[in-house]
């Protein structure tokens, strides 16, 4: 999976802006806004804007885009959605993904078959869970852990895990009243 195919990354929506210049602010969806600094363009409201300037502020992220000047057309930007195209994406470090790069990965288990589908990533504060459809159609939720997850394959679409005990029957759908 190249980061062509990657859909591209929501990075927040604008909250306001700051100061008179035409900046605005944004809470970054990752919680990690000095990871976006050097952006040169961003897609806001379904459309490309060059950004001028990106700086971090505590937890948020300030942007200045090409073309607006004042606290006028910041403000016009208020709520709209902003996305990084995905060949903007930096690089992570070995061992980190973006979400939307295992999402719809196949998952197979160390020694076994085909477990499912990566459908989505629940993000816990702590560590994180792959959301996987089964074959048979249930949710597994996997923990995105380096004791269960033993290899992630993004350009051949597969990730290998090794799941422990127990880790099925806490999955288990409840069964209703008899």
């Amino acid at each position: 999976m190249t980061s062509a195919a990657i859909a591209p990354l929501l990075l927040g929506r604008i909250s306001g802006h700051r100061g008179l210049r035409g900046e605005v602010t944004l809470k970054v969806v990752s919680g990690r806004a000095e990871r976006w600094v050097h952006l040169h363009r961003a897609l806001v409201g379904g459309g490309v804007r060059a950004i001028a300037s990106a700086r971090a502020y505590r937890d948020r992220l300030v942007l200045k885009f090409q073309g607006v000047d004042d606290a006028n057309g910041a403000e016009a930007l208020r709520g709209a959605e902003v996305s990084v195209p995905a060949s903007d994406l930096p690089a992570l470090p070995e061992g980190e993904f973006w979400a939307q790069q295992l999402i719809g990965l196949s998952v197979v288990e160390t020694g076994g078959g085909a477990l499912g589908l990566v459908e989505d990533i629940v993000e816990t504060g702590g560590t994180d869970l792959l959301l996987v459809r089964e074959t048979n159609g249930d949710e597994i939720l996997v923990p995105l852990a380096s004791a269960i997850v033993r290899a992630v394959d993004t350009a051949g679409g597969r990730i290998e895990v090794s799941l422990p005990d127990g880790l099925r029957e806490v999955n288990a759908p409840e069964e209703g009243p008899a």
